[in-house]
């Protein structure tokens, strides 16, 4: 009896030891712990080195802006009169000949009821004329980043011209109006007129309030296009548009020529000449003697 006991705890003891050599041959899988990182617990010049990092990453995003773009600040102005009062407006004026008539007849009218008769005192230019809304000059549009655009390749050009103080530049605004040329003629063309300055702008010095500035290009158009008033209206006013974006680039053009008086160059870069004792292009390689070649 105790042969057979002996017997079954031999097999279950060998059992137990069969199962734990196959159990300690096979691998184990542990999944590493996630830990948390504390800023707290980091370095301060770890802490440094990241903010350094993200730091240029935002000035990648954002270049900073040319340092001539703090000193100089480009605008648009209405021209003012004696008074201080604008003259004109941004969107174009209108001048019709049925404009003309209807202050011409109350000048009558008024010269009838006074009993005497009023001369002229004003001018087709003068006249207030309609507003037409939609469209607006380019000196309050596009033309300023224009102007930017030209200053930024002067700088880069001539550093040495860069202002050490604040000098605006500011596009200032006259006239801008498409009036007729002939009152008598029904078929009369009508011409689209414009007085543009850009440059330094005028200001009153005080205490004498001199007018001073006014420096840069005088872009008043002496010879203004002409067309009949339904090329001008059509596709709204698709010509006018056209028109007076060409007579804002030749304004450019003049501005850029004025840009070395209203910006000298206090450090122009000199080219230097080739010297008159440069040595000739072969001087390196003799010519070899007749002789030496034969």
């Amino acid at each position: 009896m105790k042969t057979q006991y002996t017997l079954l705890t031999a097999m279950l003891l060998g059992g137990i030891v069969i199962s734990m050599q196959t159990m300690a041959s096979e691998p184990v899988s542990v999944d590493p712990p996630e830990l948390a990182v504390d800023d707290s617990e980091l370095p301060s010049d770890a802490i440094a080195v990241a903010a350094d990092a993200s730091a240029t990453d935002d000035a990648a995003v954002a270049p900073a802006a040319p340092a001539w773009e703090h000193l100089i600040p480009i605008t648009a102005q209405l021209q003012t009169d004696s008074g201080g009062q604008p003259i004109g407006a941004k969107s174009l004026r209108l001048v019709q000949r049925s404009t003309t008539a209807k202050v011409a007849g109350a000048q009558v009218a008024l010269s009838l009821l006074s009993g005497r008769i009023a001369g002229s005192s004003f001018g087709k230019g003068q006249l207030k004329g309609t507003r037409i809304e939609s469209v607006v000059h380019p000196a309050f549009g596009p033309m300023q980043a224009q102007v930017r655009t030209r200053l930024d390749d002067y700088f880069k050009a001539h550093p040495g011209a860069v202002p050490t103080e604040e000098k605006p530049v500011q596009a200032t605004l006259g006239d801008f109006i498409l009036v007729y040329q002939e009152l008598d003629d029904s078929q009369t063309l009508y011409e689209l007129r414009q007085s543009l300055s850009l440059g330094f702008p005028y200001r009153r010095k005080l205490p004498t309030m001199r007018l001073t500035g006014g420096e840069g290009a005088q872009c008043n158009v002496t010879e203004p296009v002409a067309a009949p008033l339904e090329a001008w209206q059509a596709d709204d006013y698709a010509m006018v548009k056209q028109t007076v974006q060409r007579y804002a680039d030749d304004c450019l053009v003049q501005f850029v020529a004025t840009l070395p008086t209203l910006f000298p160059d206090k450090h122009p870069v000199t080219v230097n000449a080739p010297s008159d004792t440069a040595e000739p292009a072969d001087a390196g390689n003799p010519a070899v003697p007749e002789d030496a070649q034969a």
